[in-house]
């Protein structure tokens, strides 16, 4: 076969499959999510407050340096500008008592742009679930499943599987590619009838992200309003945001990807966090339940089980305290409100971040802002 006849059927399959198969042609090229799914796929905007908020900024810029260490590397101490620049950061933000102590921005970057925070969305849905209880949509996180999606009840496991099992990753639920693809990029109902279970609701913590399309679809149905709108109303309008933010959606159906897609800028993320700290309050207002912020950042989840993981949250040392959000590139939202500390990190991908002791990290410069 002549190299021009093999790429003419190389070409011809790969157009099969793209058009025949219940993937999606996005799926197969973008199946892991990256930095460029914000301008890849559709999205809206997300409305931010009408008054900005302006941290302060501290007196003095003081230096941070930070121990940096792996299981393959030894105790290296840095100027914490050097540890950011090795580590391929985009931008990093540390705050307290509503003053910006520290502030790092790559020196590629020229203009503003949106920056995605991949599963920090996650905290967001698990934000508005607490809204939506509080507002009587949904009646508690022990109900079915199925009470709120009704297609899902072709397997003896929907009898018990609760939105506290999906909104603690304990759903049991397996997530096949095609719906992957679906989930992602293509149409998320056609997820609902083709779910797979690998262990009961309830036995074994694994995450997947099949656990929050569901949350988001349960949101949606049950206040009548995209996701992203339902969050620009009671949250991100709410927090004296000031740059421009977006969320991706489903451009089947408008769906908003409630896995992630989202994307604003580091100083609006911190605000996110300072909320958290002040178990839901901003400048006095209780935007989310007070009582749902604590639920959400206790060592021992709702499920009465201490995995380091609450209601989207990670969890981290019980006597600090502390507990972040987490996007899969080392996105973080680190709150510690013993010494009233945010952190923000935004990071490109970077293998070699993904090994770094980062609670160990975020909790030194946490000390030195003291």
């Amino acid at each position: 076969m002549s190299l021009s006849r093999f790429s003419q059927t190389v070409l011809f399959i790969l157009c099969c499959i793209c058009f025949k198969s219940c993937m999606t042609r996005q799926a197969y090229f973008y199946i892991v999510p990256d930095e460029k799914d914000v301008n890849r796929f559709k999205y809206e905007t997300v409305k931010t407050a009408d008054t900005c908020h302006e941290f302060k900024a501290a007196a003095v810029n003081k230096p941070f340096y930070v121990t940096n260490w792996t299981s393959e590397e030894p105790l290296i101490r840095l100027p914490l500008d050097n540890f950011l620049e090795n580590q391929k950061a985009k931008y990093f933000l540390v705050i307290k008592d509503d003053s910006i102590l520290y502030q790092y921005t790559d020196k590629k970057i020229r203009s503003y742009n949106p920056v995605p925070s991949f599963s920090i969305s996650k905290s967001f849905v698990s934000a508005c679930l607490g809204i939506a209880l509080k507002e009587g949509h949904i009646k508690s996180i022990n109900d079915l499943v199925k009470d709120y999606l009704p297609e899902l009840n072709y397997h003896e496991n929907f009898n018990t599987l609760t939105i506290n099992h999906l909104l603690n990753q304990k759903s049991g639920l397996k997530m096949r590619v095609p719906n992957v693809a679906d989930a992602y990029y293509g149409k998320v109902e056609n997820v609902l009838p083709t779910l797979v279970f690998h262990a009961k609701p309830g036995e074994c913590f694994e995450y997947m992200n099949i656990n929050y399309t569901l949350l988001g679809l349960i949101i949606e149905r049950t206040t009548k309003q995209d996701l992203h709108m339902y969050f620009s109303n009671h949250i991100w309008s709410k927090i004296g945001t000031c740059d421009s933010s977006i969320w991706g959606y489903d451009y089947k159906t408008h769906h908003t990807r409630a896995i992630g897609a989202f994307a604003g800028s580091a100083q609006d993320y911190a605000k996110f966090g300072i909320l958290y700290m002040n178990g839901g309050k901003w400048n006095g207002k209780q935007i989310i339940d007070s009582s749902w912020v604590k639920a959400s950042t206790t060592p021992v989840n709702s499920l009465g089980e201490d995995v380091g993981y609450n209601n989207s949250w990670f969890i981290g040392d019980e006597e600090l305290g502390d507990y972040m959000a987490l996007g899969m590139y080392r996105q973080q939202i680190y709150i510690n409100p013993k010494h009233n500390v945010v952190i923000v990190s935004l990071m490109k991908f970077n293998k070699e971040n993904l090994d770094l002791r980062w609670w160990e990290i975020l909790r030194q410069i946490t000390y030195q802002a003291r």
